[in-house]
């Protein structure tokens, strides 16, 4: 890839983040970004082009961070993991890419011809990231699509609500259940932890544009 493309692609996801997807067009775009529509198209071929070089970008630095997060010390469980993707997601810097990819994934569900083939291989790439994290079973695959449910779950939450202490509270929970199992008919037995998974924007309303 070259550099004047992937530079491009850089500013493009930003103003994505921004703007959302929802009624792009090339003009506006290129003005933001100091390029010309006629470069976007030379480079990416079209509008379609252009958003699924930045949802691969968007998949890949996400897929990349929680990989590596992942990879610390004591992260090699489901509950591990499903932590250190949860403090990766509702970080500030983290929480405009989380919302395009949920805009982009409503849209396919609308509009599957036109947006469909964003998400192709999302899920699977997930699900074996996932799955890798875990110790090795018949189940794991299953195991990995309950993890990302709930995550998936949570974090549309989270970006409704702002409420990241509730939300937090609900994972920590739900890695409890996964460890533990249920207690009394499903109740932890102890209240749930208030404080955050190591990240500084655990609580409060999700910053809007911030990387």
């Amino acid at each position: 890839m070259s550099e004047r493309r992937q530079e491009l692609i850089g500013k493009a996801l930003d103003y994505m983040v921004a703007h959302g997807v929802a009624g792009l067009t090339l003009r506006p775009l290129a003005g933001a970004i100091g390029t010309s529509a006629r470069l976007l198209v030379y480079h990416f071929g079209s509008k379609d082009g252009l958003i699924t070089a930045v949802m691969d970008e968007v998949r890949a630095r996400t897929q990349r961070s929680f990989a590596e997060a992942v990879a610390k010390p004591g992260k090699g469980a489901a509950k591990g993991a499903m932590h250190a993707l949860w403090a990766w997601a509702i970080h500030p810097r983290n929480v405009g890419y989380m919302r395009l990819l949920f805009e982009v994934q409503v849209l396919a569900i609308r509009d599957p011809a036109t947006y469909g083939h964003y998400l192709e291989g999302t899920s699977d790439s997930w699900l074996a990231l996932i799955e890798a994290s875990l110790p090795p079973s018949r189940g794991s695959r299953a195991v990995a699509t309950l993890c990302t449910a709930v995550v998936d779950g949570l974090l549309l939450e989270y970006l409704s609500t702002g409420d990241g202490r509730r939300t937090t509270r609900a994972l920590k929970l739900f890695g409890r259940l996964m460890t533990d199992g249920p207690r009394d008919g499903g109740s932890s037995g102890r209240r749930p932890e208030t404080g955050r998974i190591g990240t500084s924007g655990g609580a409060g309303r999700p910053e809007r544009g911030r990387k």
